[in-house]
């Protein structure tokens, strides 16, 4: 199904040509019947020879309601752009060309109305002004039909260049990302809140479950419809009329947007490029506040040039929007931007990045990375995204874009064999990135081997922050290497599978120095600092004989060597397996020491499972 818009000025003979086409009169609201002008949007459809449908929005021409005109021209497929014969090019005959521009609607063609209100000789110069106001733009080579909607001449004509029109736009894709950018929102007797819009993207059916962004309010479809017949399921480019079951109309508004549970993120700050039109008279500064209009969403954003100081009229320029409110966006998204006061239209733009860092302005890399972007190729998009976020979810890869997940894994494949990226199977990295932190970690490794030989090697805690890597890239770049048996994971170490620690024999001499000391008092050892307090060189020496188990290290800096902590522990679990149960005071008397040891051995009983403590005695587990 395609979805046709009419753009022109006020009194052109929209609604009057959209009746003619199709015998529904759009205009639905009771204010426009009696003031003779189209307020807001309205809807119509005919058949094509085939039997297929289009849909017609028709929108108002008033300056006074461009904003609700672009609501409605975002999601069609092309344009019956319609001049009147008696009045010729007008002020928002001007401005609606510019937003059909700035959108990159597909196509359209120009319709003359109103042609039994002139004579030929001025017909003529109406048609030749209007070819040469439309050059550069979409129309420049669309046919331009004459009609007189009022006694039916020319509409025939009008239907065969529609269905020729038709006949070679290409068919809306479905991405399995479906949204509909909500134009109107009403109550049906003994049916409930029923939204209406233009679906993208993807398809909907009855008894799906929807989520209306940005409020996150679940809801499920009860019934479809397309041009007031029932439907079970509506594609992708379908005028669809939603019936819901479970949410109030006054908690949904136009600019609201339907979309499958879970499938998208509002956002409030977007990197977009931006284009002004040529007719402006003043450029677009740093720090501007606009009026933002995507879909039928509309809200006011803050301006931040990235590139330049300001973009002149018809100039460009890459702007970081900072929204006054959330937004769906997606890039390759297009908007109109408009000035809140005077309500001129200024330009319009394409969406580049989602989800962006806070970002300097002028700095080089990021303009050279977003006119890459620019390109819209899903390989060009990926490089991009891994540059930003190092490590990324597959299934996270360009989730909020306008592309499918069969074009982006099949983009990955092919930059995985082009070798530009590498793939864990869950995650994604740029490959450079990637063998750069393994080539950090190995070195650190290295570094640590050599420096410390004595040490397991290099200690995990702190390690992101020391060589600058993101936890999650470090986290799965260790996980690769150790799969390939590069590096071993020892605790809370690294180290190489061939290192052994080995001290050097001035500090062997003082391993079996302090070793003594403790095997001289075993149930009462030399604690942590004051082995310390011997000098410097102890300390390296204390660190090897607790990495390599000789000494268990217990809470308050409590040592023991291990077979002299052993012993203790199976007394400790006779004594309680005798008793049933022992308090700190029964185990201390027993093993003729004090409670500065007895109580930090207990707690380590505790943590390792061995004893069990209820209160203040301790049990063995059951079981």
């Amino acid at each position: 199904m395609f979805v046709l818009g009419t753009a022109g000025h006020i009194d052109h003979g929209k609604s009057k040509l959209v009746e003619a086409l199709t015998g529904i009169d759009p205009d639905r609201l009771p204010e426009e019947k009696e003031r003779g002008m189209t307020i807001d949007l309205g809807f119509a459809w005919f058949s094509l020879p085939d039997g297929s449908e289009v849909g017609i929005v028709d929108v108002p021409g008033h300056e006074k309601f461009v904003k609700n005109m672009v609501a409605g021209v975002g999601g069609i497929d092309a344009a019956l752009f319609v001049v009147a014969a008696d009045d010729g090019w007008m002020p928002q005959s001007e401005e609606h060309l510019q937003i059909l521009n700035m959108l990159k609607i597909q196509t359209g063609m120009v319709v003359i109305t109103k042609i039994d209100l002139v004579d030929q000789e001025w017909l003529g110069l109406v048609e030749d002004d209007i070819r040469e106001k439309v050059k550069g733009t979409i129309l420049e080579n669309a046919p331009v039909v004459k009609v007189s909607s009022t006694q039916k001449v020319g509409i025939d004509e009008v239907y065969e260049q529609i269905v020729k029109m038709i006949s070679r736009i290409k068919p809306r894709k479905d991405i399995g990302k479906p949204r509909i950018y909500i134009d109107r929102v009403f109550t049906m007797s003994g049916r409930g809140t029923v939204i209406t819009g233009t679906l993208q993207d993807g398809s909907f059916k009855v008894g799906d479950e929807i989520e209306i962004l940005p409020k996150k309010i679940r809801a499920r479809i009860r019934e479809l419809q397309t041009h007031k017949k029932i439907q079970t399921k509506v594609a992708p480019g379908t005028r669809v009329a939603m019936n819901l079951a479970g949410v109030e109309k006054q908690k949904l508004k136009r600019g609201d947007v339907v979309a499958s549970v879970e499938q998208d993120e509002t956002i409030e700050t977007f990197i977009a490029q931006v284009e002004t039109v040529s007719t402006l008279r003043f450029p677009i500064k740093h720090n501007a506040t606009l009026l933002l209009i995507l879909g039928t969403t509309e809200l006011q954003a803050k301006t931040k040039i990235l590139d330049k100081d300001q973009i002149p009229p018809g100039g460009s320029g890459f702007v970081q929007f900072m929204c006054k409110g959330r937004l769906l966006a997606r890039i390759g998204d297009h908007f109109i931007l408009r000035l809140p006061s005077p309500q001129i239209t200024v330009g319009g733009g394409i969406v580049l990045d989602v989800f962006p860092k806070v970002h300097k302005r002028k700095d080089e890399y990021l303009i050279s990375d977003l006119r890459r972007r620019l390109s819209l190729k899903p390989s060009d998009l990926i490089l991009s995204e891994l540059k930003k976020g190092e490590l990324i979810l597959k299934k996270d890869i360009l989730r909020s874009s306008n592309f499918s997940q069969e074009q982006i894994q099949s983009s990955l494949e092919e930059l995985e064999k082009e070798e530009r990226i590498f793939s864990t199977g869950v995650f994604v990295a740029d490959l450079t990135k990637w063998r750069q932190t393994s080539v950090l970690i190995i070195s650190e490794i290295e570094k640590t081997h050599q420096g410390s030989p004595f040490k397991i090697g290099t200690k995990l805690a702190g390690l992101s922050s020391r060589l600058k890597i993101q936890e999650s890239l470090l986290e799965q770049t260790i996980k690769h290497l150790v799969k390939e048996k590069k590096v071993v994971q020892q605790g809370t170490y690294l180290r190489f599978p061939t290192h052994q620690p080995t001290l050097s024999p001035e500090q062997k001499k003082l391993s079996e120095e302090v070793l003594q000391k403790f095997a001289s008092s075993p149930l009462s050892p030399p604690t942590k600092e004051e082995i310390q307090n011997l000098g410097d060189e102890y300390e390296d020496v204390l660190m090897f004989l607790i990495e390599q188990g000789q000494l268990v290290e217990l809470k308050d800096g409590i040592l023991f060597r291990k077979d002299d902590f052993d012993k203790i522990k199976s007394q400790v679990v006779d004594f309680i397996r005798k008793h049933g149960e022992a308090t700190v005071s029964q185990l201390r008397e027993h093993l003729s020491t004090t409670r500065k040891y007895m109580v930090p051995i207990l707690e380590k009983l505790d943590q390792s499972g061995v004893t069990q403590r209820e209160g203040d005695k301790r049990v063995l587990p059951k079981g």
